[in-house]
């Protein structure tokens, strides 16, 4: 599984081996790394060399190091979707752009959930529903944000696909992002008549989800967050 690695570009070496190993599932998450003094050995490389690379990768969010050794982390999902947040957030992309990447992703995601959701899922997810009805009902718009929140994400997770829904994770995180330092995250931005619209948009998608149509679910979520671009446009 290991090869000495040539003098020339070591860490990186080192790096790329131990990235080829995860991806092609040689190394799983939670599986514990050789000591060092056997990577040391393993790779042909000194101390320095493989602690170099072991903080790349500590850095990239693959590995993580304690007492108990080196470990293929159990959170990279995470680091990788907010490295995503990061290249957005210093890339050129606009708010067009980020809101176009949403829909076409959640679009998909949507899709795939009509055809790959439980009954359990659809049932956790139609709750969310009836608590965005009863934060606008009681014009409780924290709650209603944090039901509309959860709503896309039990739908992504639903998807049944890792890396979309690690792509959703970012985009949506950038939204949150952009929607603070625009001011739209205050509780007064949000008025009865666009939560109530909204709400109907998502009781739509359900039902289409329900039905199985992946078809019509897909288009509703396009439209519904094509929407909201709209309203942020306008605001």
């Amino acid at each position: 599984m290991i090869e000495p690695v040539k003098r020339l570009n070591v860490g990186d070496n080192i790096v790329a081996q131990i990235k080829d190993l995860f991806f092609e599932g040689k190394l799983k998450v939670g599986d514990r790394l050789p000591p060092e003094r056997d990577m040391m050995a393993m790779f042909q490389v000194g101390r320095t060399s493989l602690r170099e690379a072991l903080k790349v990768l500590e850095s990239l969010g693959l590995i993580e190091r304690s007492q108990k050794g080196t470990f293929i982390s159990t959170n990279f999902n995470e680091s990788y979707a907010e490295s995503l947040v990061y290249q957005f957030y210093f890339s050129d992309a606009d708010w067009e752009d980020i809101f176009e990447a949403r829909w076409i992703i959640e679009k998909e995601l949507t899709y795939l959930a009509a055809k790959r959701a439980t009954d359990e899922e659809l049932k956790e997810i139609h709750q969310t529903i009836e608590s965005m009805a009863t934060s606008i009902t009681e014009y409780k718009q924290e709650d209603y944000v944090n039901s509309n929140i959860k709503f896309h994400e039990l739908i992504a997770k639903a998807s049944k696909n890792v890396v979309l829904y690690d792509m959703y994770n970012s985009i949506g995180n950038l939204v949150l992002r952009i929607q603070k330092v625009l001011g739209y995250h205050k509780e007064q931005f949000l008025v009865k008549s666009v939560m109530q619209n909204s709400l109907e948009y998502h009781q739509k998608i359900v039902t289409a989800l329900v039905e199985r149509d992946a078809d019509k679910a897909s288009l509703l979520m396009k439209n519904h967050i094509q929407l909201v671009q709209r309203y942020f446009n306008k605001a």
